[in-house]
């Protein structure tokens, strides 16, 4: 039995162009196609926008950074939000002189930490390293704005929009099984989204 495969950077991008009625390309290597080249930016924007708001796949509680030998914690690569599990503490991220982002304790002005601290840290993941139902509301919410933006057809968008409707409620499905309630209801933008009665004007890109 043949398995379906996972939604790619170009299908999301054929989706894209299909939306404002033009043909679907085979590769996204060619550069110079103008269409192709903003809907790959649009797609990027989404993805990062959509990440920022902390899902389970993206986001590690008590994750534990600790000072080099200056006491000073760098930030690693790739993320998006980063902060201290203790919320009395007044720490930051910032621009260090000389090591790029760290850790800054606004508290006590300084870059000078004495032990390891414990962080919830929410990931940027490429577009492939995503679930699909990621995946999916990222390239139908990019679509939709691709066609307002190309385009700007008000019947368009009607179609689009529904469409849309539907993956978030797909990804937020996904979202309560993979969180139990209290971590669910912990994140303030997804409990506002869990205690209204409906989803319309609940989405990330709106």
């Amino acid at each position: 039995m043949a398995l379906l495969s996972s939604l790619t950077e170009l299908d999301a991008v054929n989706e894209m162009l299909m939306s404002i009625g033009q043909a679907p390309v085979n590769t996204l290597a060619v550069s110079g196609i103008q269409d192709v080249n903003i809907a790959k930016a649009e797609l990027a924007k989404v993805n990062r926008f959509v990440q920022l708001y902390g899902f389970a796949f993206n986001t590690d509680d008590d994750y534990t950074l600790s000072p080099d030998v200056n006491g000073i914690i760098t930030v690693p690569a790739g993320v998006l939000r980063i902060d201290p599990m203790d919320p009395a503490a007044q720490l930051v991220q910032r621009r260090h002189p000389t090591n790029g982002l760290c850790i800054w304790d606004s508290a006590n002005k300084t870059w000078s930490m004495a032990t390891s601290v414990d962080f919830s840290i929410t990931w940027g993941f490429d577009f492939a390293d995503l679930p699909e139902a990621a995946r999916y509301f990222i390239a139908i919410a990019a679509a939709r704005k691709f066609q307002k933006r190309i385009i700007g057809s008000a019947e368009l968008d009607g179609y689009n929009k529904e469409d849309e409707e539907k993956a978030w409620a797909i990804l937020i499905r996904d979202e309560r099984r993979n969180r139990d309630t209290n971590a669910f209801r912990s994140n303030p933008y997804l409990r506002r989204v869990n205690n209204r009665s409906g989803i319309r004007g609940t989405r990330v890109t709106d």
